[in-house]
């Protein structure tokens, strides 16, 4: 009878192990299936119409952009689906692991999550003036008043007027400002003074500068350290365990190294940002979902380390759609909140679905990561049918080669506020026309009408009008 047992017991537990594999199988295969559709399907920001549509594998444009590594998180159901770390010579790690990366701009939203919530506690008044939170630190007279006061929420939503756009950081070994040191413009702070350029509540104008104000004024209302408050109020409870806002990171995590364009190491490894609001965050893909996820749920009345309330705050867009620290688009099925994020060496992006809570967490290590990754969007919507993001279609046009041909050559950008090379080339090789773009090299052209191009990879329009001014997207250029 002992044996009968025994034999039952183990052909049960048999049993239940083989029912966990299958139940595993089921729900895997789908994933894996749809994760190498992705590896395969990157898809250009234009097709050309009539024409077969484009499809790149991940490594491939790793490869063409010059960026080592790739990590994302896919969100499927308000759940991680899966997640992978690929490498440019072909190498790919699943689960993507602990590696962090510098997430940039994407520390706006997770900031804007801390305030929303400490205003639900009522820590911190969103729209009351901002100046008793700052105090000692004064604002620079500049076009607010009684009447439009700067606020936390105005300065979250990027409509408080204040300036300076975005920051280079500061390089391994050199002096760091304190936050009220880059808002003032003093030593050893290498951008400028921020001031309210604008009425507050009048325009949009995004501002790095304005997010490390808030910085200041959410550490002095809430009597603790930014960073401090972020592990206990955001990153602890949303389980983001492998991220944080230490800047300079701390020795001992894994952490990745940021590439110039070109493709050299950022020296020391990565830049420091003392303005932590707005591009302090190290973190991974999977801590990145997780906390999209928890936006989500919130929003959605689901259990989350942010009350409904709270949600609604931060998801509630302003002008240009900007809620604090996210942009928010679309409706019914297709609302969604997002963001992209550059910094030194890093480059980021998310993509999240409220209804149907589906996403994307994608990092970076180079330069050149933003193209790679909107490519690598443009496939996980494919392969999870999301309401948008498919490539736009153009059609292509006979070009006036006659005319063209006199505008081949170098051009130099036209804008003294535009940083970087200045260097543009439009080149005809062999009846293929191109554009030689700083950063990415050249990028194929196809033409649109007589003087008219569009970049595929980009999605550019191009053009040069009859006293020879190259024109791409925003960016004006002259001939040299």
């Amino acid at each position: 009878m002992k044996t009968k047992g025994l034999m039952t017991r183990r052909h049960m537990a048999l049993a239940i192990a083989f029912a966990a594999l299958s139940s595993t199988a089921i729900v895997a295969a789908p994933d894996t299936h749809r994760r190498e559709a992705i590896e395969n399907g990157l898809r250009p920001k234009v097709d050309i119409a009539g024409e077969t549509p484009v499809h790149w594998s991940v490594y491939e444009r790793m490869r063409r952009y010059g960026v080592p590594t790739l990590s994302v998180a896919v969100i499927e159901n308000g759940r991680i689906a899966w997640s992978a770390r690929y490498r440019s010579e072909g190498s790919v790690t699943l689960p993507a692991g602990d590696e962090r990366f510098q997430a940039a701009s994407l520390s706006k939203g997770v900031a804007g999550s801390l305030a929303a919530l400490l205003a639900e506690k009522g820590t911190l008044n969103l729209d009351a003036p901002v100046d008793a939170c700052l105090a000692p630190v004064k604002l620079p007279p500049g076009k607010q008043d009684a009447t439009h006061p700067v606020t936390l929420r105005n300065l979250l939503h990027h409509t408080s007027g204040a300036t300076v756009n975005g920051f280079p950081g500061y390089p391994s070994g050199s002096a760091v400002p304190t936050p009220e040191q880059v808002v003032s413009g003093q030593p050893p702070a290498n951008t400028a003074a921020v001031t309210i350029a604008t009425v507050p509540g009048d325009a949009y104008a995004y501002s790095g500068g304005g997010y490390t104000v808030a910085q200041i004024a959410i550490t002095h209302c809430a009597k603790t350290p930014f960073a401090e408050l972020m592990q206990r109020y955001v990153l602890g409870p949303a389980g983001m365990r492998n991220s944080t806002f230490a800047q300079p990171i701390p020795p001992g995590p894994l952490h990745a190294t940021g590439h110039a364009a070109d493709g050299a190491d950022i020296p020391g490894g990565a830049h420091t940002y003392p303005e932590l609001a707005a591009a302090g965050l190290w973190t991974t893909p999977e801590d990145l979902a997780r906390w999209l996820i928890a936006i989500r749920n919130a929003d959605q009345g689901l259990p989350s380390f942010l009350p409904k309330k709270a949600a609604a705050q931060l998801l509630t867009p302003g002008i240009r759609n900007y809620g604090l620290g996210v942009f928010v688009s679309g409706e019914g099925t297709a609302r969604r909140f997002m963001h992209e994020g550059g910094n030194a060496g890093f480059k980021s992006k998310y993509v999240m679905f409220l209804s149907s809570g589906t996403g994307v967490a994608i990092l970076t290590d180079s330069d050149n990561g933003t193209p790679l990754n909107v490519e690598f969007t443009k496939a996980v919507a494919a392969a999870y049918g999301w309401p948008d993001f498919a490539p736009r279609v153009v059609a292509r046009a006979a070009l006036d080669s006659e005319a063209m041909e006199k505008r081949v050559g170098r051009y130099v950008i036209d804008d003294a506020a535009y940083d970087g090379d200045r260097s543009l080339a439009l080149i005809h090789d062999h009846g293929a026309w191109f554009l030689e773009l700083p950063n990415i090299g050249r990028t194929p052209l196809v033409p649109t009408g007589p003087m008219v191009f569009v970049a595929p990879e980009t999605g550019y329009a191009v053009t040069v009008d009859e006293a020879g001014v190259l024109t791409v997207g925003s960016i004006r250029a002259k001939k040299a």
